[in-house]
């Protein structure tokens, strides 16, 4: 018996492929748009590969075991009374927070050793770890979302979940970042 169908795979991934195209170039204007900011301190720019690769990394991995349960009937595309979810979930928030916190740590250590005042390199630990906290919770959001609506709509989650996921997260990521910059007050 085939599972997966060549054809059903492409007409599938296709069209989602072309409209991540499309957002993960609006993470790139927003960076292009922000550019001043960054030139202030370009540390800010080698902290956007970590937060979109983790949070995308983060999302997709959540999006693999929920497409993974859907296929099997361990979950439902519904949200409350779904203990493979909520624990799926748990375990994706305490990854995002203990990677998240890493990288804080290691990147108030790369900002002190480069002569980044002690309370600029706290704050800008603290704008990474808040940023890395609200993308893996938007994720979350995006990851359940994307797979029950396309379960719920025929389509095989598997050629979906992920390309939405690492797009939207790219989007979401440079956004987190550069707003709780702002609001940290690097």
């Amino acid at each position: 018996m085939v599972v997966y169908g060549i054809k059903r795979i492409v007409l599938e991934s296709y069209p989602i492929l072309m409209a991540c195209i499309l957002i993960a170039l609006a993470a790139g204007y927003m960076l292009n748009s922000s550019i001043a900011e960054i030139a202030e301190l370009p540390l800010i720019l080698a902290m956007i590969p970590p937060i979109n690769g983790m949070g995308g990394n983060i999302g997709s991995i959540l999006g693999a075991r929920l497409t993974s349960a859907l296929h099997l009937g361990t979950l439902e595309p519904r949200l409350r009374g779904q203990h493979v979810l909520r624990m799926n979930v748990s375990a994706s928030a305490l990854m995002s927070f203990a990677i998240f916190s890493l990288f804080g740590v290691l990147f108030f250590a790369i900002a002190y050793l480069s002569g980044i005042p002690v309370a600029r390199s706290l704050s800008l630990a603290l704008a990474f770890f808040i940023a890395g906290m609200t993308l893996s919770t938007a994720l979350m959001f995006v990851t359940i979302a994307s797979a029950f609506v396309s379960f719920k709509g025929g389509l095989d989650p598997d050629n979906v979940v992920i390309p939405i996921v690492t797009a939207i997260g790219d989007v979401l990521g440079v956004t987190c970042l550069l707003m709780a910059i702002k609001i940290v007050g690097v």
